[in-house]
């Protein structure tokens, strides 16, 4: 009996020492891929697409993106632009490519997609009868139609729009309205959201007037009640004097409201630079409907390291209306700062989240190694953390940003796209661009 006993123990011990090993080979085996970067593809200029914008994903990992230029080589005085996807095994397809004039030139925002997998987006145009602005669509069969925007509302759309179930499109122009707004140099408007039914009726949904919001920005996102949410860039408080880079002050820091279906437009919060930040850049929302965004300045405002008008924040909006400061960026004592502690907040306008409340971004060049951008994290008791380090070969940076997308998958990892870079030859031919025409990435963290 104690013989029995004995080797009854000795196979459980065995059984153990097996599982332990196997167990500890997974980890090592998952330790050996991390910080795994693969290109799933370069683009080639020409035909093959140009300065890829951000991506979206499928249920099956597939993603999706349009290229700012590349496309119809004798498109107008440019490349036009393409639609495309590229496979989880980086198989790329071109769905479409742009023709110029009212069919639309150069989008430069990521795209949406509906449940029958037809992508929906914008492109920005080049101001000339050789290029317009326009809202598209394109199907699965690579069939595309262009909707007719009205007049001033028509102009420079460099933001995605968002898609309901009944197939009505949102989406914002950043300087429609009317022009001047009293505020507004240059002839421009204050902004204005509008809304495309699937008949392809155009409906201007709010205009903006300067303390409601300028500059509308970011794209819109629906809640279970057809309720839109969205951010101005600027506007607000207007005599804020934290506006961002490159803006005048008293045009405001941004807000950030809610449209109901009924019409009613609430200012779920105004910007005022130090502390809660300036220039918010997009929105996410959960399945709870709290909203999550970057700000792209203001937060600690420290004149004496020279950064007058602050980092920026990472900030949260909850169902009540009640506003809080996630993280705030500070500025680097000793760069390039990849030890995750300390961040600069030129990145990307859309936060990505996973299901357990944590939040991944993307920044562009300053203060990380390399110069190249880095993807970060801010857990939900807001401490930061670099996950992964750019190289300039891989970016391109720093003579452009990474772009705004960052899809997380379902298993863990992480896919994007830069706009150059990405070729294993830096040169790119094609468009004058000579660090690469741009990449669609897969990076194991």
């Amino acid at each position: 009996m104690l013989r029995d006993h004995f080797s009854i123990s000795v196979s459980v011990a065995r059984a153990i020492a097996l599982l332990m090993f196997l167990v500890v080979a997974a980890v090592a085996a998952r330790s050996a891929e991390a910080q795994t970067y693969t290109v799933l593809h370069a683009f080639g200029g020409g035909t093959d697409g140009a300065v890829p914008g951000p991506v979206i994903s499928d249920e099956e990992g597939t993603l999706y993106g349009a290229t700012y230029a590349g496309g119809i080589v004798s498109c107008g005085e440019d490349t036009c632009g393409t639609v495309f996807k590229v496979d989880s095994a980086g198989n790329e397809t071109i769905l479409y490519r742009f023709e110029g004039g009212n069919n639309g030139y150069g989008p430069f925002a990521g795209l949406a997609r509906d449940a029958r997998g037809t992508l929906y987006g914008t492109t920005q145009g080049n101001g000339v009868v050789g290029g317009a602005a326009v809202v598209f669509k394109v199907d699965s069969d690579g069939n595309e139609i262009t909707y007719d925007i009205a007049g001033a509302n028509a102009c420079c759309f460099d933001s995605p729009v968002a898609v309901d179930a009944e197939g009505n499109i949102y989406g914002m122009s950043p300087y429609g309205g009317k022009p001047n707004c009293n505020l507004v140099n240059g002839g421009l408007g204050c902004g204005t959201l509008f809304k495309i039914t699937p008949s392809g009726k155009f409906k201007v949904l709010h205009v903006f007037k300067g303390q409601d919001g300028i500059q509308p920005e970011g794209g819109v996102v629906l809640d279970a009640q057809g309720n839109i949410y969205g951010v101005a860039a600027y506007g607000g408080k207007l005599k804020c004097e934290y506006p961002g880079w490159g803006r005048e002050a008293e045009e405001g820091c941004g807000t950030i409201y809610k449209l109901e279906p009924s019409g009613r437009f609430t200012i779920l919060h105004t910007f005022t630079g130090p502390g809660d930040g300036s220039d918010p850049m997009g929105l996410i929302i959960d399945s709870a409907g709290n909203l999550y965004g970057i700000a792209d300045a203001g937060g600690d405002t420290i004149k004496k390291t020279n950064w007058e008008y602050g980092l920026g924040t990472v900030f949260k909006v909850d169902t009540s209306g009640k506003f809080s400061v996630l993280y705030t960026f500070q500025p680097c004592t000793n760069p390039p700062c990849s030890d995750g502690k300390v961040r600069n907040s030129l990145y990307a306008s859309h936060l990505a989240r996973d299901s357990e409340g944590n939040l991944y971004g993307i920044e562009e060049v300053n203060n990380c190694a390399y110069a190249g951008g880095c993807i970060f994290k801010v857990d939900t008791k807001g401490k930061i953390t670099d996950l992964y380090n750019f190289t300039q070969n891989q970016s391109g940076a720093p003579a452009f940003f990474l772009s705004m997308g960052l899809v997380l998958g379902s298993d863990g990892d992480f896919y994007g796209s830069t706009p150059i870079g990405g070729s294993a030859q830096p040169e790119c031919s094609d468009n004058g661009f000579t660090q690469g025409c741009g990449s669609v990435f897969h990076l194991v963290p």
